[in-house]
């Protein structure tokens, strides 16, 4: 799955008002600033992790509300969900 346009919790940002208002940046592609509230971000660095969809606790209570609050945000979790599958089924074939 490319990741290029797709934020850390899965949203894809040349469909996201904040992103296209520019009230959010770019979260791959620019210097997010330290102490930002973004938890996707923080919490993925953190864990060293691209993305929610390649976290081992995926999806978490903390994402779990961010997930049902708008279409956008359901079709991120399916993003996050449809990667999910395919690194298992990778994992399964090794």
């Amino acid at each position: 799955m490319d990741l290029t346009h797709m934020a850390y919790c899965g949203v894809d940002c040349t469909l996201c008002p904040d992103y296209l208002s520019g009230k959010c940046p770019d979260c791959r592609h620019s210097q997010w600033p330290e102490g930002d509230p973004c938890m996707p971000i923080a919490c993925c660095r953190s864990r060293g992790i691209d993305c929610c969809g390649r976290c081992d606790i995926f999806p978490c209570p903390d994402m779990t509300a961010f997930y049902a609050e708008s279409e956008g945000h359901r079709a991120a979790y399916g993003r996050m969900t449809a990667l999910r599958r395919e690194n298992e089924a990778k994992e399964n074939r090794i």
